[in-house]
Parts: C-alpha cells; structure tokens; sequence
C-alpha cells in the first residue's frame, strides 16, 4: 500500500500500537503493589513491506505480544530461600517460647530454696517450724514443676493445632496451583500470546507453598508445573493435586504426624523447610527434649529424696515415708501392633542412669525383646526378660538406662512401643507427704560407746576401738557381720567384745539385741590396726537396705561395749544426708547435680535458641537479597513506566498528527477533482 493511503494505514498501526503499550503500561503501574506481579512489555515488529514498481514500501508496525520480565533461576532462588527463611522462622519463634518459660520458672532457685529448707531441719530437727517451712519448700518446689510442665504440654497442644493449620494451607495452595496448570495450558494454545498473570499468580502461589513446607518444581509440557516435596512425594502434577493429612501418632494418639493422604504414609521426618517443617523439627529436636528434661530433674530429685527419707526415723520412731511422686513412665503400643493383646507398664529403677531419651521397644524373633534409641536408631539393649512363675508377665530390666517394663499378656514378633521414661515427670510432680513431724531427720541408729544400764549410757571402755556413725548402702558388704530380719527396726543393739588383743591381733565380738541381756543375734571377729570389721543391719522397710557401720581400732579389751540406740527427735543424721543430697552428683551417671542438670538444660535450650534466632536472621537477609535480584528483573519501576507513558503518549498523539495530514491531503485531492 502506497500513497496517502499508505500513509493513513502506517499511521493507523502506529497509533494502534502506541495504544496498546499505553494499556500494558497502565497494568504495570496499577499493579505496582501486587505481590507477585512482574513487569509486562508490548513487543513490536515491522509489519511486511509490500512490493510496489520495483520498490518495497513499509505496511507499519504491529505488536507480536505483552512480555513479562521474568528469570527462572532468579525466581527459583526466591523460591528456596522463602522455605528456609520461613522454617527458622518458625524454629525460632517456638524456641523463644519456651525459652522465655524455663528462663521465668526459676527451678534453679526453688531446688537451692527447698535444700535450704532440708539444713535447716538438719540443724533444728525437732523443730516443727523448721519442718513446716521445708514441706512448704517442698510444695513449692513440685508446684513449679507442675507448672512449667503444663506449659511445656500447652505448647505441644499448640504445635498440633499450627500442624493442622499448615497442612491445610498446604493444600489449598496445592490445589488453586492445580487449577492454574489447567488454565495456563489451555491459554497456551492461543498463538497472540502468553497468559502473563496466570503465570504471576501461580508463581505467587509456589512462593506461599514453600512458606508452609520446602518443595521442588519441575517443568512439564504446556508450560505446567509439577510440584514435589522434599522427598520426592509429588504435591501437584499437572492439574491434579495430591493432599496431606494430620494424622494421629501410631504410639501417642495426642500427637498428630503429617501423612500423605493418597496412601497414609507418614512422611513427618521427610518434611523440611517452611512453617511445618519449623514446627516438626522444634517438636522433635527440642520441645520432646526439653520435657524429658525437666521431668528427669524431676524424677532425679522425687527418687533421691524418697529413698533417702525411707532411710531415716520421722517423729513418730518409724521409716519415712515418700516426700514426692512424679509422674509414671509413659508406655504406648503401637496401632499397628498384630495382637493387641500385650501391654506394657514401666518404673523407674535408677535415676542416675536415666538420659532423658525416649525409646522404642520391639518384640524380635523368639522371646528377645530389643530397646532402640527412638532418636537415633540405635540399639541399646537386647533381653528375654525373667518370666514371673505362674503369671504371664515378663520383666526386662533394662538397669543400663535406670528403669524396667513389665509386659503382660501375648506380644507377636515384630510388635513394638514406645517408652517415655520422664514425659510426665514434671507436670505429674506433687509433694504427698503432709504431716511435717513424718519428715525423717533422724539416722536408725546413733553410735555410741558404752553399754545401757538401766536406761543410762555408760562407758567404761578401757580400749580405743570405735564405732563409726554409720551409712545407708545398698546391699551387704562382702566380709561383713549381716543382721538380718530384726524386729522392731530399729531397736537397742549392744555390740560387746568378748575377747582382747593389741595391734595386729584379733578380738572377738557379739551382738546382742536390748541393752545387753537380749538374746545374741550376732558375732565377729575385728583384726587390730586394720580397716576394721563392717557389721550391715537390714532394714527391712526398705529392699535391699543396709544400716552399716565400721568396728575399728587398735586396742580392745573384752567386756568394752558399743550401744545402737534408735535414733530420736534430736538425731538429724539422716535430714544432714538429705542435705547433702543438694551437691551430690545423682544425676547422669554420678556427673550432675540437680542444679547442674538444671543450668544444663537452660543451657541448651538457650543455645538451640540463640542458633535458631541467628539463622533466622541469616536466611531472612538471603531472602531478601533473593527478593530484590528478582524484583531488579520483575518489578515494576514507577520511573520507567512513567518515562515509558510520556514515549507512547509521543508516539499516539505522532501517529495521530499522521493521520491528520493524510486526511487533509484526501480532502486537498477531493477537491481538486
């Protein structure tokens, strides 16, 4: 097309083309402020010249298509960094929860307080004042523990509800990226031109995905997206989406896990990345932790003080009784157990072996019973128990990590359960003893030279052997004189010696129960000079209890007595060894103390916080330098649009102009004519 009419048509396209950059402009600055929008551009192209007497004459310009600015890689960048900013981000925030708990709870201070209750019973043991304040102490003290493991137990109940929360969002996201994949390969079809904010939208969408869990995205035919967790479970293929589901445990039915809803599979360990992988590593690597941790504290202190309360005389001239009770090891069969028949009870055996680890016990192959670290796998100890006479009930004890289970009834190979050890033994913590005269200060017995006569001590000893004061242990000692079955305990006992010697001999000695004429329910044999004779006296309250205590010296002279006297209210041998308890290192495997083991567990949850803040911060500047890469590509710069208005705007009102000489030349040649 040659001419004025040529002229016209070229000016027409032009103006056409000014105007629909105009439009695309227009969008670009309307959505300035929507996440996810990327800059558009009208592309242009020269429209085929025609052929006219030997030359070629230009036919305008058209607009192919509407461009989005856009860098796969850079979107993909923003894609990772999104999930792992998100996941410390949510690690983060929960470790700071509990942080704040433990750091207000004050179980350092209230254990140092409750001690300082049990010295001061030690100093005054016949005080009732004194023995008030150390149950009110005491009160306190499983208060506290109650109490933060309430809230410990509260926080789980919150990761369930965040769980369910994320999963849902996971698929609703899932499916609206399902629906996109549809729409964007049908627009596909249209050969003007590429379905920019369909394109938008669904990368927007895989951004929000990775938020709540760490995918991967694969691109198919038709320009669609497959979408894929991080362990290859495959969330949107095409436009069909594949649900999760909140699931309960297979042990505790109070924990939910996330499982894939096509085949019920539980993939929670698989999960990483985003507000539910956060939340999934928290509960495992530091909420189960830290309550296992305060309830081994717990534990620690409850068995530590019950044994020794056992040991010694309350006001009353009887065995103490349990000061605490915490709360029982927790044992949970497997949903997926064969019968159904077996169940499983646990005790405590041994506090100072305990780890604060859970544990996973299966019924192998014949009647051997494996126990695995629930963390790492690994085995820790195999047995075939002891089968009760009579009964169906097999023990195995597994002293190496402080406790024993009790399995009743019929377990199929392959069964197995889930042991908790110390879950509850904070938040089930509870101060039982009541009366303060049932406080246990005194030692059984109090060592003393002389004999009994007439109710009155005297000592006419003529030789310099001793009688030490004496100690609980537990079990008798090899070599030594064992009084067993001695009823009443504690009672008078008079240890005489029946024969003399000097240094490097050997005397001869009875015991007799009373003050002397009782009958003799005992006899042995000291060598002078030497580590002395042990004499352990059962106590039959408690199993496996010894009163023990050491004969020794140089000189004896027969007729010399020792007297056992029970201990009375002014005896505070045994409050002195509850005192004592306070720096004693009980805990893991004789190592800590229980404020050690508090400081301990303070500690790591102030590291794992302090770290999971610090990465945090890390991957939240990654972000944001992933984010503004990809803006410096995608975003919409006010500036050039604004630059790019007043271009098309020259270009509409020349193109115009254009078609406005072209007509007033028609009208010039009209009239010509």
């Amino acid at each position: 097309m040659s001419g004025i009419s040529g002229l016209v048509n070229n000016a027409l396209t032009g103006l056409q083309a000014a105007q629909s950059a105009l439009q695309v402009v227009g969008d670009n600055i309307a959505n300035v402020n929507t996440p996810g929008y990327s800059q558009q551009t009208a592309l242009q192209s020269t429209a085929i010249p025609t052929a006219i007497g030997g030359l070629y004459y230009g036919n305008g310009t058209q607009v192919d298509s509407v461009q989005r600015s856009y860098s796969s890689f850079l979107q993909g960048q923003v894609w990772t960094a999104s999930a792992s900013a998100s996941g410390q981000a949510s690690l983060s925030s929960s470790l700071q929860n509990i942080l704040g708990m433990l750091n207000n709870g004050g179980v350092s201070s209230q254990v140092s307080q409750f001690f300082s209750g049990v010295a001061q019973v030690a100093a005054s043991p016949d005080d009732i004042p004194a023995r008030q304040s150390m149950l009110s102490n005491a009160q306190t003290l499983s208060q506290t523990f109650q109490s933060l493991g309430q809230q410990l137990a509260s926080v789980g109940s919150g990761v369930n509800q965040q769980i369910t929360q994320s999963v849902d969002q996971i698929n609703s996201i899932s499916k609206q990226i399902a629906q996109l994949n549809v729409q964007i390969s049908a627009a596909q079809g249209n050969p003007n031109g590429s379905p920019n904010d369909l394109l938008d939208q669904r990368d927007h969408l895989i951004t929000e995905l990775n938020g709540q869990v760490g995918v991967q995205v694969l691109k198919q035919q038709n320009s669609q997206l497959s979408v894929f967790l991080s362990n290859g479970q495959v969330l949107v293929a095409g436009g069909q989406s594949f649900a999760l589901q909140t699931q309960s445990s297979p042990y505790n039915q109070q924990t939910l896990d996330v499982g894939y809803a096509n085949n019920g599979a539980d993939i929670s360990k698989s999960l990483t990345g985003g507000t539910l992988g956060g939340l999934l590593q928290f509960r495992s690597q530091s909420l189960n932790p830290a309550e296992n941790g305060l309830g081994l504290l717990a534990d620690g202190i409850a068995s530590a003080l019950n044994a020794q309360q056992a040991q010694g005389l309350n006001l009353n001239g009887s065995s103490g009784s349990a000061l605490f009770s915490t709360g029982a090891v927790q044992v949970f069969a497997n949903t997926h157990n064969s019968s159904g028949a077996a169940s499983v009870l646990g005790s405590i055996t041994n506090v100072g072996n305990l780890s604060g680890n859970d544990y996973i016990l299966t019924k192998s192959s014949g009647s051997v019973w494996t126990l695995q670290d629930r963390s790492t796998g690994a085995t820790v100890a195999s047995t075939s128990g002891s089968v009760s006479s009579g009964a169906s009930t097999t023990s195995l004890n597994f002293s190496g990590v402080g406790f024993q289970l009790q399995v009743s009834g019929t377990a199929a190979a392959g069964d197995s359960f889930l042991v908790e050890p110390t879950r509850q033994g904070a938040v089930g913590m509870q101060t039982v003893l009541t009366d303060p005269a049932g406080i246990a200060a005194a030692s059984p017995f109090v060592s003393s030279p002389g004999m009994l006569v007439s109710g009155s001590l005297q000592n006419n000893n003529l030789g310099n052997m001793t009688l030490s004061a004496g100690q609980y242990v537990s079990g008798a000692a090899s070599g030594a004189v064992v009084l067993n079955n001695i009823s009443p305990f504690p009672t008078n006992l008079q240890i005489t010696m029946t024969s003399g010697a000097s240094q490097g001999g050997s005397a001869t000695f009875q015991i007799s129960s009373g003050s002397g004429t009782g009958s003799v329910i005992g006899s042995g044999t000291v060598s002078l000079g030497g580590s002395g004779t042990l004499i352990d006296i059962q106590n039959p309250d408690v199993s496996g209890s010894y009163w023990q205590v050491n004969l020794s010296g140089t000189l004896a002279a027969s007729g010399d007595a020792f007297t056992l006297s029970p201990g009375g209210a002014g005896s505070n041998g045994n409050a002195q060894a509850m005192a004592a308890l306070a720096t004693s290192k009980v805990l893991n495997n004789g190592t800590a103390t229980f404020n050690d083991n508090a400081a301990q567990l303070l500690t790591q949850v102030t590291n794992q916080a302090a770290q999971a803040q610090n990465n945090a911060q890390a991957q939240l500047t990654v972000l944001q330098s992933a984010q503004a890469s990809q803006q410096a590509v995608s975003g919409v710069n006010l500036d050039q649009e604004a630059a790019s208005l007043i271009q098309y705007q020259q270009a509409y009102q020349a193109a115009a102009k254009a078609i406005s000489v072209g007509s007033t030349l028609f009208q010039s040649l009209i009239q010509a004519l």
